[in-house]
């Protein structure tokens, strides 16, 4: 994880509720409030989207850092699994936070604590909080504690499957969760196919494997769809809708979306059309 080398202060706005433990009232964890350290830190749509680990630690602190090493190996083991991990250092330098960040060469987001830990009653740390892909909270404790980990991983197998889960992306992995789709795919698709053109020699092999990849997923999906559009065009409906609303943007769905506005079509007529009953049955 690269270090930026100043401090982002409230570089973005980005609110979103997660629901309490013990059927509190739900709260709006805001990353403005932080100031990162690390470089490439979680947007909007990772959060709203994937499983997340919060971590409060300090620099100064003997049982944060002593489990430290764990984290990052759970970070590694879940990094394909659209999980992030972010550790807020309630630590009053930065200087100090980016130092220790370098020496412990740390693998997961680092940020300043600038209000979250009082927003989320942080009153000692370590103190980890698991939250699930739907914003829930759904542990929170010393990470140390035999929970976390089943916990952790419960979370991920509820989570939807990312479509490259397993897959190492190399230098790519910055786009991991970008490639799981949503409103930045084609963002993250596009470098890919850009590093194809434009990359050396490495970069071209690595980023054509990946598109290779994913064109074959997506191309699975299309043909199901295809198998099943006259026997059942709802289900056929639910997979081009998944394909559009996760993977728009590039050339080989929006080659799909008319097959997809026709089906709809299609279907709500048939949905709205009066039941034929036979000529025998009439008769009889």
């Amino acid at each position: 994880m690269k270090l930026i080398k100043f401090v982002w202060v409230g570089v973005f706005v980005c609110l979103f509720s997660v629901g309490v433990l013990s059927g509190a009232p739900t709260k709006a964890i805001d990353f403005s409030e932080v100031n990162w350290v690390t470089q490439n830190p979680p947007t909007c749509e990772d959060f709203a989207s994937s499983v997340h680990v919060i971590e409060f630690w300090a620099t100064w602190c003997k049982p944060c850092i002593k489990q430290m090493p764990h984290m990052m190996t759970l970070a590694k083991e879940y990094e394909s699994h659209n999980v992030i991990f972010t550790g807020i250092s309630v630590d009053r330098s930065i200087k100090d936070v980016r130092k220790f960040v370098e020496k412990k060469k740390i693998n997961y987001h680092i940020a300043m604590d600038n209000g979250l830990s009082d927003t989320l009653g942080v009153d000692g740390i370590p103190r980890a909080f698991i939250i699930s892909h739907e914003g829930k909270i759904l542990w929170s404790g010393n990470p140390s504690d035999a929970k976390f980990e089943g916990t952790l991983k419960s979370a991920v197998n509820a989570a939807p499957k990312a479509m490259l889960a397993g897959v190492d992306l190399g230098q790519f992995s910055h786009l991991r969760i970008k490639l799981c789709g949503g409103r930045n795919f084609a963002k993250a698709y596009l470098e890919l196919e850009d590093r194809v053109k434009n990359g050396d020699s490495s970069e071209k092999i690595f980023a054509g494997k990946i598109l290779d990849l994913i064109n074959t997923k997506l191309s699975e999906k299309i043909a199901a769809a295809q198998l099943i559009q006259i026997e059942d065009p709802k289900a056929a409906l639910q997979i081009y809708k998944e394909i559009i609303d996760n993977y728009s943007g590039i050339n080989l769905t929006i080659k799909v979306e008319p097959v997809y506005l026709e089906l709809q079509k299609k279907t709500k007529i048939t949905a709205h059309m009066p039941e034929i009953i036979p000529a025998e049955a009439k008769n009889g």
